[in-house]
């Protein structure tokens, strides 16, 4: 029997080609081999403000993203988080499992609320027990993450724990999938930040996955490297070239190795020049296909199908979790 396997992202900032490798070519290599769940995180997207005459294309353009990415609704149940209500209905009776003193430990939060002044709403606090909601709803087994929401996984795992031994078995516990190489896609500029898909948009360090493909090949020309001029892996060490080599790698589908050893007697300009006709090649191929998709009339009618699916998983999962709890149904 095939594992459960979720994912969702949310549809703020500008979708990157961190993104791409991090997270969503992950699940894209995987989902054949899953039931596969992939959703638009629309209500996570609200704990900071999102002007709401555009949420609808923002989330239309997302899913547009997506499905360009090689997410296949033939393999995967494709649908938006706030379409199916029982997301809430868990992550309140979820919240009613989870201590304030855990989720202010949480490491995302401490950072946003630290980077604010100390103001922060309630719903970001909250914020982990929806996605364990969005996770435990479906008894998903295996999440594709980046490894910045590792901590987010753990606590998911963490309370439905407590919610089984409280009430009895009622939630399978999943593992997050975090790949070797490629998890973390830095910044061209600053080699120790990661590329973040909330960045300005004139950002030399982030690339964009819907850039002009003319300004993607000045920031991979401009990239930040070091005076050693050898193409080889140490993330320590070398942290510009080392981004380079992952993200030439990942795009190839070859390895660290293979990559090293064919540039092994390339310099830094000759290396870049590669980086730039190979994530070119992606973006022409990507950016084609996106425009496809996101004129097409099947892109909301490959949304209403997931939904549907979602929905009638959620419905039933809901329906235990309120038996087992004692509420009336």
């Amino acid at each position: 029997m095939k594992k459960t396997m979720i994912t969702g992202v949310q549809p703020t900032g500008n979708f990157t080609l961190g993104n791409y490798i991090g997270a969503i070519k992950n699940f894209v290599n995987l989902q054949k081999s899953h039931d596969s769940f992939i959703f638009i995180a629309d209500l996570h997207g609200l704990t900071t403000y999102q002007e709401p005459a555009k949420i609808n294309k923002t989330i239309l353009d997302l899913a547009a993203i997506y499905l360009a990415c090689g997410v296949d609704p033939k393999e995967t149940n494709f649908f938006v988080q706030s379409k199916v209500d029982e997301h809430c209905v868990l992550g309140f009776l979820i919240a009613f499992q989870c201590r304030v003193g855990e989720l202010s430990r949480m490491t995302q939060y401490k950072a946003k609320k630290e980077k604010s002044g100390g103001s922060v709403d309630l719903g970001l606090l909250i914020y982990p027990t929806l996605m364990a909601a969005d996770i435990l709803l479906y008894d998903a087994e295996v999440v594709p993450v980046g490894s910045d929401q590792r901590q987010h996984i753990e606590i998911t795992r963490d309370l439905g724990e407590r919610v089984n031994k409280k009430y009895g078995g009622m939630f399978k516990l999943p593992d997050y999938y975090i790949s070797k190489y490629g998890h973390r896609i830095m910044n061209l500029q600053n080699p120790l930040e990661k590329m973040n898909k909330s960045a300005p948009a004139d950002d030399k360090g982030t690339i964009f996955v819907l850039d002009d493909v003319k300004i993607t090949r000045k920031k991979i020309k401009a990239a930040v490297t070091d005076n050693d001029n050898k193409i080889k892996y140490d993330e320590k060490n070398k942290p510009g070239i080392s981004n380079l080599i992952i993200i030439l790698a990942i795009l190839r589908d070859v390895t660290i190795s293979d990559i090293e050893k064919e540039f092994e007697n390339s310099n830094y300009g000759e290396f870049k020049e590669v980086v730039a006709n190979e994530v070119e090649r992606f973006l022409l191929d990507f950016q084609a296909k996106y425009q496809k998709i996101r004129e097409s009339d099947e892109l909301i009618k490959i949304l209403q199908a997931g939904e549907k699916e979602a929905r009638k998983r959620a419905q039933a999962k809901l329906e235990t979790v309120k038996t087992k709890m004692g509420i009336m149904i």
